[in-house]
């Protein structure tokens, strides 16, 4: 408590000595011109507005006050190119200012005589270059944009300069044809410029709609970008921590571009630095205060999340202290398809300690605690604020096993929201082909069955007959031996014992075109420091199993794909494995736990690839945990094993090999039911996909009931998106609706050329 009493005393204070960042308006006090139009058309919007702004005279002005820190953009108005001292200092600080997010608009004229590559050096941050070459012209016609006009432009001579226009996002509102053309009037989101007097008619009155510039500039709608701010502080505890690396992975997973900031640096942010972002997170135990800012930017359509204590929110007043324990938590079925409980929603069977009672009587209510009483309580809940959105998530539920859900309880605090998925389920056989010993293991039809004919005359058929039913492409991982050897010589007698079996698959798998083989290892031990106290001996395992496999085939070999034997690998291990297979793309682990190796990284050209779900049962499970992966990124992988059936620890309830199958069965039903739009691919498939995916920055852009997503030219098509909208989908260019979830309002775009724009209709019925 008193820690947190200490760090709500250093934010009060922060906020009395330090000032929000404010709109900068600069005039020559050597023209007054500038001066006086500035506060007849600029000044009375921005005071209606409520906006802070200095109006500074730039010939006295120091020029290092123009910096990121203070100033979120600059207007200036200008008459001549004389008095500013330091020309060069001034166009270097507003090119800073551009490169760091802000704008800069200028009136007639930038205000400086010097060397043009300083001036285009800020003039190419808004999307135009300037040529020079003053002229003044008679005979001319004029194109113009209607809406950003009070009046029509007529002219009887007009001053032009050479300019062009090259941003994407750079608008001409004015334009002289004569000989040549004279673009003059320019906006982007960067800024602009109204050059010379083309913007003022013969009488001396402003035909320019400057309010609309201004609302262009200033009046962006929140989350434009498609940006999230997480608030931390340096003095949280490991709760926090946890789930800050935990939201970290849901966004760096599902391509949103993120950014984290201590809570004293958040406050000094103003209106406008907040803007580009969609969610604003409060992860942390200090102390909320609204401000100015905060509020302006919900009404003006942003999400505000606390992950916090429910005392740190605005429905303090409405719960009470109250300690309960409950059993499960409980994500409602409206925020993605699918379920895996009675009445349709998603269960996950947890302990968790809840010290709130809250009475929430016009919430949306996305996820609810419940013990085995049968009590509930919120946990995830959600309410519309003007353009907005405040909602609240408790730090408990956000688990790595539900981070898919907590994505889409996230993304659902929006009018729309996009995110982007792979598009990509792989179907891995673990320990195959694989040594047997002829003993017997289960008895079917009263029949006594040993693990070869198991194996290899029972099992393998039908996973080829499943493999052909749901149209599916293998991934096999083939181990040598499961001795625990990690001394040479290296040798392969228990895969010898039944050759005609194992070598018989082998090919079968390596001549099908459906079918791709792996490694496992020279045998089951993980390539860990631990196990393997000479690593040369990592190295000559390999290079002995590959030989050892080129014989069998008959012809050299590329391994491509590698399963951790226990699914367990160290950086150690990873080293040599690689000097060993430097052709290798894809290191298979498990996604379960905490570890480095647990997580989906890019290690030089080759990918960690975790399997998300393995097995047969429990249904409930591998639903919960395959939602959970397609829910945050569009993709799962699954593993099975021949010997699931004798393993106690995988088979628990001791189920026959047929119960097991159409356990596979029903739950391959349900994704190709549910997921009719995702992809199978081999391992080898999945690889350029799954690295594509992870090293291509996405950029997006929302603006006027648009939606625009750019990547690369080199990207590899297609790609695919998340939608989820509370409006309509009206019209799309450069891709295509794949798939639509009417409960769920979510939509899968899929994207085919670099640039993909959508137009948004009104909301959904």
């Amino acid at each position: 408590m008193r820690k947190v009493i200490f760090v709500l005393l250093i934010i009060l204070i922060s906020l009395n000595i330090f000032s929000q960042k404010k709109l900068l308006l600069l005039y020559k006090d050597s023209e007054q011109y500038g001066l006086n139009m500035i506060k007849n058309y600029i000044i009375p919007i921005l005071e209606r507005w409520e906006i802070n702004y200095d109006l500074e005279n730039v010939e006295t002005y120091n020029l290092y006050n123009i910096a990121p820190n203070n100033y979120y953009g600059v207007i200036s108005w200008y008459y001549s190119t004389n008095n500013i001292q330091n020309p060069k200092l001034y166009l270097r600080q507003i090119s800073d200012l551009l490169s760091k997010g802000g704008f800069f608009f200028f009136f007639n004229n930038i205000g400086v005589s010097i060397d043009l590559k300083e001036i285009n050096n800020v003039l190419n941050k808004i999307g135009i270059h300037y040529f020079g070459g003053f002229k003044e012209l008679e005979n001319f016609s004029i194109e113009y944009e209607d809406e950003y006009f009070v009046q029509k432009p007529t002219y009887q001579k007009i001053p032009v300069e050479k300019y062009i226009s090259f941003g994407d996002d750079t608008k001409v509102l004015l334009t002289i044809y004569s000989n040549e053309i004279y673009p003059m009037i320019f906006l982007s989101k960067n800024g602009g410029a109204a050059i010379f007097n083309s913007f003022i008619d013969e009488k001396g009155n402003v035909i320019l709609n400057i309010e609309k510039i201004l609302y262009n500039l200033l009046n962006k709608k929140a989350g434009f970008e498609n940006k999230i701010l997480i608030v931390k502080n340096n003095y949280d505890e490991n709760p926090y921590l946890n789930v800050l690396f935990h939201m970290q992975k849901i966004f760096d997973y599902s391509l949103l571009e993120y950014e984290i900031i201590n809570q004293d640096d958040f406050y000094h942010l103003s209106y406008f630095d907040i803007l580009p972002y969609k969610y604003i997170i409060w992860n942390s135990s200090t102390f909320f205060i609204e401000n100015t800012s905060i509020k302006k930017y919900i009404e003006n359509g942003g999400t505000l999340i606390f992950v916090t204590s429910v005392f740190n929110t605005p429905w303090a007043n409405s719960e009470k202290n109250k300690t309960e324990s409950f059993s499960k938590v409980i994500f409602s079925k409206k925020i993605f398809p699918l379920f895996n409980d009675s009445n349709n929603n998603f269960e996950l069977n947890k302990y968790f300690n809840v010290n709130y009672e809250v009475n929430l009587e016009n919430e949306n209510i996305i996820a609810y605690f419940q013990n085995e009483n049968g009590n509930t309580t919120p946990a995830i809940w959600f309410h519309k604020e003007k353009n907005g959105y405040i909602g609240y998530i408790n730090p408990q539920v956000i688990l790595k096993e539900t981070r898919g859900l907590i994505l889409q309880s996230i993304l659902e605090m929006q009018d729309v929201s996009i995110s982007g998925i792979i598009n990509s389920f792989v179907f891995m056989l673990d320990d195959f082909p694989l040594p047997s010993y002829n003993i017997p293991r289960l008895k079917i039809g009263g029949k006594e069955i040993t693990d070869s004919e198991f194996y290899y005359d029972i099992w393998w058929p039908a996973i080829k007959n499943f493999a052909e039913k749901y149209n599916l492409k293998l991934s096999t991982y083939v181990p040598f031996n499961y001795n625990a050897s990690t001394e040479p010589p290296f040798e392969f007698s228990e895969f010898l014992i039944n050759f005609k079996l194992t070598i018989k698959a082998l090919k079968e798998i390596v001549e099908s075109p459906n079918i791709e083989l792996g490694l496992h290892g020279y045998n089951h031990i993980s390539l860990t420091k631990e196990n393997w106290k000479n690593p040369n001996n990592i190295v000559k395992s390999i290079d002995t199993t590959k030989n050892f496999l080129e014989k069998i085939l008959g012809h050299p070999i590329s391994i491509t794909s590698y399963v951790a034997p226990n699914n367990i690998i160290d950086e150690f291990g990873v080293n040599y494995l690689l000097q060993a297979l430097p052709e290798l793309k894809i290191i298979g682990t498990r996604y379960e736990g905490s570890e480095y190796f647990t997580e989906y990284r890019i290690i030089g050209n080759t990918i960690l690839f975790p399997r998300s779900t393995y097995g047969y049962y429990p249904t409930k499970k591998m639903y919960f945990t395959t939602i959970n992966t397609l829910a945050n990124f569009g993709a799962f992988q699954h593993y099975i094993h021949p010997d699931d059936v004798f393993d106690k620890g995988r088979n628990p309830d001791n189920l026959s090999w047929n119960e097991l199958y159409k356990l596979l069965e029903t739950f391959y039903d349900s994704i190709k039911n549910k997921f009719p739009w995702l992809r199978n691919q081999s391992v080898s498939e999945a690889y350029r996909v799954y690295y594509d995916y992870f090293s291509t920055k996405v950029n997006y852009y929302q603006k006027d009931g648009k939606i625009y997503i750019n990547l690369p030219d080199a990207t590899y098509f297609p790609r695919f998106f998340y939608i989820k909208s509370k409006v309509n989908i009206n019209s799309i260019v450069g891709g295509k609706i794949v798939y639509k979830y009417v409960d769920n309002n979510i939509y899968i775009i899929q994207m085919d050329k670099p640039l993909l724009e959508i137009t948004l209709g009104g909301f959904n019925d």
